[in-house]
């Protein structure tokens, strides 16, 4: 049967919601302040807010829906496997044109950059200094303590930091409220974040942590970035302190965990973001009753339990693990908005219909053997706000072949987009 000439492909709306963790810089900007720096030597990271496909690895950020990945695969084609998610960071061994004095932890350029914010008035408010190969001795001749009165935003992302030493005088910059460290080469969080009680973001992804350290005491951290490090365990202090009553974001995808523990404490968060780790068990989550969007893609979890006391929760992306079915696991989370288990080994579709706020759901690549009921889980009249299915890669829609995507518009007519194809406008 020939298609329908007026569907269209597309993205769709869930694939912007994966993985927000360098996707952006600041995912609740504030108004633009009244001045701003932008140095770049080099051209900023390339787009955010898309995922590559990997192998799994010890240090690999999160797995994003296949309709990201396609998209990644068009603005990365060539992407090296080491880069991660979010457009990755720079390569581990020397760039191009930088010095043996340079590896040596000599920056060659610490004349050049003497000068570099001269011409700038001391009341900036934010300041971008991102690719500019800046190590510890460049950094303190750029002299950033004039800012210190008034700098709330300092970014300093692909740079080659490998700790943030006290002759730059950060302890002084008691203002911020936002610092960008992504993509450096810092083995432990500084222990001058300790002093910038005024942090709201704070951004240490893609780099070589292997602790958490040094936050607790944040009492105004709403959204912590840590994806990327080498964090093999959250160990008992990490969080004891002030931040567990303001955190309501945190990034922990791309580590080593092999399990949830210690973060019991965080009990106003709305996200937690903990793609391709190694966790086997969802648990530990039940205090979390704020919590709107659990994104644990990516790990070994082979059943949906522990979920009933998360009754905010919204959206749920558990792709690429061991489930085999859905079951009762997601029976207390009706307001569920969007349900992501693509990639794993279900063999039928349950434990669904009672979902009525379902927007979108996404079980392609799984082992599906049957659409003859769809009706009966994603009808119009228990799912009335059902705009996306994802059933693609699955031996039913194989099965099916040219009539496949014609039984799910006859089977579910509110819906507007199957897999990447709108059906409707």
């Amino acid at each position: 049967m020939a298609p329908d000439l007026s569907e269209q492909s597309a993205l769709p709306d869930s694939a912007e919601a994966s993985s927000s963790s360098a996707a952006q810089a600041d995912p609740a900007a504030p108004a633009a302040p009244q001045r701003r720096v932008v140095l770049s030597n080099y051209p900023p990271p390339p787009p955010q807010g898309l995922a590559i496909d990997e192998p799994e690895t010890d240090s690999e950020d999160e797995a994003d829906h296949p309709a990201r990945r396609a998209a990644a695969a068009v603005f990365f084609p060539t992407a090296n496997a080491e880069e991660g998610t979010q457009g990755g960071p720079s390569s581990s061994g020397p760039a191009d044109g930088v010095t043996g004095a340079e590896q040596d932890g000599h920056d060659s350029s610490d004349e050049e950059n003497e000068d570099l914010l001269a011409t700038y008035a001391s009341d900036e408010e934010e300041i971008d200094l991102t690719h500019l190969r800046l190590r510890a001795s460049g950094l303190k001749s750029l002299r950033l303590e004039r800012f210190a009165r008034t700098l709330k935003h300092l970014t300093l992302r692909a740079n080659l930091l490998r700790k943030l030493p006290a002759s730059s005088h950060f302890e002084l910059m008691t203002e911020l409220t936002n610092l960008d460290l992504y993509d450096n080469e810092l083995e432990k969080v500084p222990d001058v974040i300790k002093k910038l009680e005024k942090l709201e973001t704070l951004d240490l992804s893609f780099n070589n942590i292997r602790h958490v350290s040094n936050v607790s005491h944040l009492s105004r951290c709403h959204t912590l970035y840590f994806v990327q490090n080498k964090i093999g365990r959250i160990r008992e202090e990490d969080f004891q302190g002030p931040i567990a009553e303001s955190l309501t974001s945190l990034e922990l995808g791309g580590n080593r965990l092999r399990a949830i523990e210690h973060i019991d404490c965080l009990t106003k968060l709305e996200e937690l973001w903990l793609g391709k780790n190694k966790i086997s068990k969802l648990e530990n989550i039940s205090g979390f009753s704020s919590l709107r969007i659990l994104s644990i893609q990516s790990n070994r979890i082979t059943k949906l339990e522990n979920l009933a006391e998360l009754t905010g929760l919204e959206e749920l992306y558990i792709a690429h693990n061991g489930l085999t079915q859905i079951g009762d696991g997601l029976k207390s989370n009706t307001t569920l908005k969007v349900l992501d288990v693509s990639g794993n080994m279900i063999e039928e579709i349950d434990g669904v219909s009672h979902l009525s706020n379902l927007v979108e759901f996404w079980a392609n690549d799984n082992k599906i053997v049957s659409f003859n009921y769809l009706d009966k889980h994603f009808g119009p009249t228990l799912m009335p706000q059902l705009e996306t299915l994802y059933l693609e890669g699955n031996p039913a829609q194989r099965a099916d072949g040219p009539n496949y995507r014609r039984k799910v518009m006859l089977a579910c007519p509110q819906i507007k987009q199957i897999d990447a194809t709108f059906v409707k406008a």
